[in-house]
């Protein structure tokens, strides 16, 4: 997969997005925190913790510790940086829903 691709798929997903955009503000983030709605945390939290954080920490953008349940920033994390500074700075520019 090409390097564009790759980091566009990381944040691809709005829950990614979310996720990502979290540590982008923080270093460290418990999955409870997610940015999520208290009805998307209990219907969502198992797709995110089964599909999305697997598949991120798979390609080192983040480091995922399943016992502790705490996400922080990978290796690669700095690869799709400028896409969330991207996203970040032009929330308010964005349809509803993209971050």
């Amino acid at each position: 997969m090409p390097e564009l691709d790759r980091y566009l798929w990381a944040i691809g997903h709005i829950h990614r997005r979310r996720l990502l955009l979290q540590l982008l503000e923080t270093p460290m983030v418990h999955t409870s925190e997610l940015n999520m709605s208290e009805g998307e945390k209990k219907l969502l939290l198992a797709e995110v913790k089964h599909a999305h954080l697997p598949k991120l920490a798979d390609h080192d953008v983040i480091d995922w510790n399943p016992e502790s349940n705490r996400v922080t920033r990978g290796s690669n994390f700095d690869e799709v940086e400028p896409l969330l500074e991207l996203l970040d700075s032009n929330r308010e520019r964005l349809p509803d829903g993209w971050v």
